[in-house]
């Protein structure tokens, strides 16, 4: 990570790898760009992030295509996405800003939605009405 003047915590959007990827999305274009991570065996940390970003705007819009893909192939991407943060986050333990933690512990919270015993029953019912 390049060094912040302000004591502000560098991410890695801030180092010269991201600012490469950047460059690079723009010459070949982000499918090219995607295509190029996703076809290698190890990614960087930039290249990671690069990608969490796009699923992040894909999901995000809630692109009509995705809308088509089957139930259970969107709740698989999500079990991956999962198990990837949550190895990230065990391993490194990272001391957060109240106000990260408490925009991820937001995200997380409306994330339980159909996990938590309160929606599961929900769900339970809205299945047996049908």
């Amino acid at each position: 990570m390049e060094e912040n003047i302000f004591n502000i915590p560098s991410s890695i959007m801030d180092s010269g790898k991201w600012k490469e990827l950047e460059l690079k999305e723009n010459q070949i274009g982000s499918d090219n760009l995607l295509e190029e991570i996703i076809n290698k065996k190890l990614w960087s940390n930039a290249e990671i992030i690069w990608v969490i970003r796009r699923l992040v705007y894909f999901y995000g819009k809630k692109d009509n295509l995705l809308k088509k893909a089957p139930p259970e192939r969107l709740l698989a991407n999500m079990n991956d996405v999962l198990r990837a943060f949550f190895l990230l986050y065990d391993t490194i333990d990272p001391e957060l800003d109240d106000n990260v933690r408490s925009y991820i512990c937001t995200k997380l919270t409306d994330a339980t939605w159909g996990a938590s015993n309160r929606t599961r029953i929900y769900l339970e019912k809205m299945e047996t009405d049908f």
